[in-house]
């Protein structure tokens, strides 16, 4: 069955901080209690569209006031850090969690961010690759050497060592090219959003990459990320988050490359054409009917949700906080989500314990 969870990049608009994640972390222990089974966090910087620029410290917080939910990163850009040191950080927070953490890697697109880091978005993915490989290596090895073209160092001992003998490694999945990749390095996890593509086109290269996989010998696990709202009905739905999903939005293709014209670096094409499709004020009601949102009432989800699931999707993690939404909104549509639509992905011994 579907495992479901929580999504955070946690905006900000406000600048109130401690509010932000003081409401997060509520949210999230509100979410174990009503049987979500993982939150999943994204690094961000610079700007309202997200408030973690270390997820590792949130995930270092959520581990010490949840017991059960896994702790999914997603995504942590390697491109923006020292791979030696995500190892070591993330080692901490798998010892934190005793052994819940999801590790989710992506390489970058915001050019504010890797402007502010003094990094530049030429090559990223042959860096992201090499760092991938350090991380692994220090993650399974009692000491590693490497000898890259961004990094070199020899007998590297890592302390402390995770606790899981191998952390779940996710790869981000959002262009034709990145599902390529997943299955030319053998990927045993991958996640997918319908943020550059709809969701009929993300479910079938997740599909086809599933196959891909199998025809290797690879049986992947699959996640993905999903804005959603459930009421009454679609109408109602739309209406609940159409303000803040223009919020979002808005701040998002200001931010993407190609935005307002200007030149994406090479291998970030695709964003320039998202930038131009969405030329033009948000429709919410069009986002819903391509699937880039899930907003509907709980019946039309579960089905939605089952197509999703019948891809090979085994987790979601569901992005209930999105632009300035208020706390109480939240905290709602939780707790709508968890009577409504949950027990339908849970186990049969795991059903008869919610419903």
């Amino acid at each position: 069955m579907m495992k479901m969870g929580l999504f955070y990049v946690n905006e900000c608009h406000d600048q109130n901080y401690e509010r932000a994640y003081g409401e997060m972390l509520e949210q999230i222990q509100y979410g174990e209690e009503l049987g979500f089974e993982s939150v999943w966090l994204a690094e961000h910087h610079f700007s309202a569209y997200g408030s973690m620029p270390s997820p590792q410290v949130a995930a270092a917080a959520i581990a010490q006031i949840t017991k059960k939910m896994d702790i999914g990163i997603g995504v942590s850009i390697l491109n923006f850090d020292n791979p030696v040191r995500i190892a070591e950080d993330y080692a901490m927070v798998d010892i934190l969690s005793n052994g819940r953490l999801k590790f989710g890697a992506g390489r970058g697109y915001q050019p504010i961010e890797a402007k502010g880091l003094g990094i530049s978005l030429e090559r990223t993915r042959e860096r992201f690759w090499e760092y991938v490989e350090i991380i692994q290596g220090l993650w399974s090895n009692d000491t590693f050497s490497y000898n890259g073209e961004f990094y070199q160092f020899d007998n590297l001992r890592l302390t402390p060592k995770p606790i899981q003998e191998r952390i779940p490694f996710y790869y981000a999945c959002i262009s034709p090219e990145s599902f390529d990749l997943v299955v030319e390095r053998g990927a045993q996890e991958f996640m997918v959003t319908p943020t550059l593509m709809v969701m009929d086109d993300v479910l079938e290269y997740t599909r086809r990459t599933r196959d891909r996989l199998l025809q290797k010998g690879i049986i992947p696990s699959i996640h993905m990320n999903l804005q959603m709202n459930i009421a009454d009905d679609t109408d109602q739905a739309i209406k609940n988050v159409e303000k803040e999903m223009a919020i979002y939005f808005n701040k998002v293709l200001e931010l993407i490359p190609g935005a307002k014209g200007t030149q994406a670096p090479a291998t970030y094409e695709r964003f320039a054409e998202v930038a131009k499709e969405f030329d033009g004020p948000i429709n919410v009601a069009a986002l819903n009917q391509s699937g880039v949102a899930l907003l509907a009432g709980s019946e039309e989800a579960v089905n939605r949700l089952e197509v999703v699931e019948q891809a090979g999707v085994g987790s979601m993690s569901c992005w209930f906080k999105m632009g300035d939404m208020e706390h109480k909104k939240v905290m709602r549509t939780m707790k709508r989500f968890a009577d409504e639509v949950l027990p339908y992905f849970k186990s049969p011994a795991q059903k008869a314990t919610v419903l």
